[in-house]
């Protein structure tokens, strides 16, 4: 059998005593089946629970014992299992990695306790305003796109699967194709190159295709959702509009802009706005997600009761006028200025560094993609942002979301003018609304 090429990043630091150690996959939850959703979590999740050799007891045993540690990356575009060990130990490290990579036990027991787990954690989720909110904001607003799915399921899709999906998740998606090895700290190059090769070699020597999803669309118009909760005090207050992926040539114009609008200063307008000048929230930002496709802009605040229609009015009459008039040279100077010094600390050591490389490669970005970071955003010009902001931001098209005892704030609800309002029970499972 023809041998896969591997993919293999490295930034060796002779200095320091440790060695930090990644593994990527370019699949994530949007390989979920439908209906299934959560295999893909469930199964990075059992790789820590035991090996063909190895118990799941002696397994965390054996990290123990070698002072290292092990932690899992649960994305929609891809899956990480990346650990760090003291250089001396790499060897022994570097073997049992090779064994919960390649040769999960995948132990009737242990499956069931990892779904318990998480179906615990959907549970305690429900008794989170800010997670459940955050949850349907998404769910909702992106429903019927692959990425409107969770990715750690549901109560009724994490009943949905069984080991069996388990194995075969694994064994389809796991390849030497789809992989990425990378690792930094005190190491020799050449020496962890040839055994990263043979813990590759290890898996099926060939590539899935990459599962992808469209660009989510947001529904026409102003849409209210109001998710009832009895006994609350606060609302959550969620506001989305369209995104923009890092592929774009505006997304770093769109950055600044974003800084200047609802970042994380307290000159931002929605915090000078909703937080210093009213009182309303404690908080009030706004931010961008996004991957290989653009996804959505978002805008938060957690205002009580009976400000919640005043804030949520506000933080849509601030976007009206930042998507028609912009923002000001002098606001531009100090975004600019604060995101460049920012800038620094995302380099600033060979962790990052190495993270930074293989969310490039994941994205499809250029290898130095963030290490020219600092030197694009210098380049962005005043006259640059304004025409993101023109092409990019639309007001036209909002999802927004209160969360709340609908009938606290029923009375001030004819003030917000919207195109549809839908009141749903938070508990329940996203269907389409608008």
């Amino acid at each position: 059998m023809k041998k896969a090429k591997h993919k293999l990043i490295f930034l060796p630091d002779p200095s320091s005593p440790l060695v930090f150690v990644d593994f990527a996959l370019r699949h994530g939850s949007l390989a979920d089946p439908v209906g299934k959703e959560g295999l893909a979590s469930v199964t990075l999740s059992m790789l820590l629970r035991g090996t063909v050799k190895q118990s799941s007891e002696d397994f965390h045993r054996t990290l123990d014992d070698l002072g290292a540690e092990l932690h899992l990356g649960k994305l929609k575009e891809s899956l990480r299992v990346y650990g760090v060990t003291m250089g001396k130990n790499l060897p022994e490290f570097l073997d049992l990695f090779e064994e919960m990579i390649t040769s999960p036990r995948f132990d009737e027991l242990e499956f069931r306790k990892v779904k318990d787990q998480f179906k615990s954690a959907l549970i305690d989720e429900l008794g989170s305003d800010e997670d459940i909110a955050e949850r349907r904001f998404q769910e909702y607003m992106l429903f019927g796109n692959a990425y409107g799915r969770i990715t750690s399921g549901s109560l009724k899709s994490l009943e949905n699967i069984e080991l069996e999906d388990v194995r075969k998740f694994h064994a389809q998606y796991f390849c030497a194709e789809d992989a990425i090895f990378s690792a930094t700290g005190s190491f020799v190059e050449a020496k962890l190159a040839k055994r990263a090769k043979q813990l590759l070699d290890r898996l099926p020597q060939r590539n899935h295709a990459v599962v992808t999803a469209p660009a989510p669309e947001l529904p026409k118009g102003r849409n209210l959702l109001l998710l009832d909760k009895p006994g609350r005090t606060q609302a959550q207050l969620y506001i989305g509009a369209s995104g923009i992926s890092f592929r774009d040539e505006d997304y770093l114009p769109l950055m600044i802009a974003n800084h200047v609008f609802g970042g994380g200063s307290f000159s931002a307008r929605l915090m000078h706005e909703v937080r210093e000048k009213r009182g309303w929230s404690y908080g009030c930002n706004s931010w961008y997600r996004g991957g290989k496709v653009p996804l959505y802009m978002g805008m938060q605040a957690v205002p009580s009761n009976k400000d919640a229609v005043g804030a949520m009015k506000l933080m849509v009459k601030l976007f009206e006028s930042y998507a028609k008039k912009g923002i000001t040279k002098k606001e531009f100077d100090f975004a600019k200025k604060s995101l460049l010094n920012q800038s620094a600390f995302m380099q600033d050591t060979l962790r990052k560094r190495l993270d930074n490389k293989i969310t490039a490669e994941l994205l499809g970005l250029p290898m130095n993609y963030f290490d020219s970071y600092g030197k694009r955003l210098k380049a962005v010009t005043y006259a640059k942002v304004q025409k993101a902001i023109s092409r990019k931001v639309n007001s036209k098209n909002l999802f927004m979301l209160m969360l709340t005892t609908v009938s606290e704030i029923e009375k001030d609800l004819p003030s917000l003018k919207v195109k549809a309002k839908v009141v749903r029970k938070f508990d329940e499972d996203a269907v389409k609304l608008f």
